[in-house]
């Protein structure tokens, strides 16, 4: 698929997003990329540690990637919601990379060899994000799917994107600022603030 050139056009509405739960490539440090390991058990049992939390919000539509890890972890976390499928939300393909330690990336901002590179995978994710976030209400949109993805947002709304990965099955809440963007973890006290 062919996405439109656009320098990462991010709607300016908040939402949540939440990476998948752990799989035995995450536990080891392993390049996952586009392969297609499952949950192990803990991520399992992250994503059903979050989903009575999750329960308490009231949510607008949930958005994940077509991989099974994301795509089990949204359907531990919001059993009741349909999940809406978006091919741009998948991660990152890693090429010649795949399979090896994490490692042996020297930059996030290098292409790997057969790989994909980060601008062109923010790309796909700015067009993900702008279908997710297209239809603006009082509820959030919750997006599931994974660290690369993570990162792309972070550096789309202007953190930095070679930082921390943010954790397995922990919900994140962007919104937009009066100085750009903030993100924080996603609390039940945030979550009758965005219901109310």
């Amino acid at each position: 698929m062919i996405y439109p050139a656009k320098t990462f056009d991010f709607p300016k509405v908040p939402f949540v997003f939440i990476r998948h739960g752990e799989t035995d490539a995450n536990k080891a440090e392993i390049i996952a990329g586009s392969s297609e390991p499952p949950l192990n058990n803990a991520g399992r049992e992250q994503a059903r540690a979050i989903a009575p939390l999750m329960a308490m919000g009231k949510w607008q539509a949930v958005y994940v990637s077509p991989q099974d890890r994301a795509r089990k972890t949204a359907e531990l976390v919001l059993p009741d919601y349909e999940l809406h499928i978006l091919d741009g939300l998948r991660e990152r393909h890693w090429g010649d990379l795949e399979g090896r330690p994490i490692s042996e990336v020297c930059s996030r901002f290098d292409t790997p060899p057969n790989g994909e590179g980060f601008d062109a995978m923010c790309q796909r994710v700015s067009f993900a994000m702008q279908t997710a976030l297209a239809e603006v209400s009082d509820r959030l949109t919750v997006v599931v799917a994974h660290s690369g993805v993570g990162r792309c947002i972070l550096y789309m709304t202007g953190f930095d994107a070679e930082g921390p990965r943010i954790a397995n099955a922990t919900p994140i809440l962007f919104r937009p600022t009066a100085m750009g963007w903030g993100y924080e973890n996603l609390t039940e006290d945030l979550i009758r603030e965005i219901s109310a």
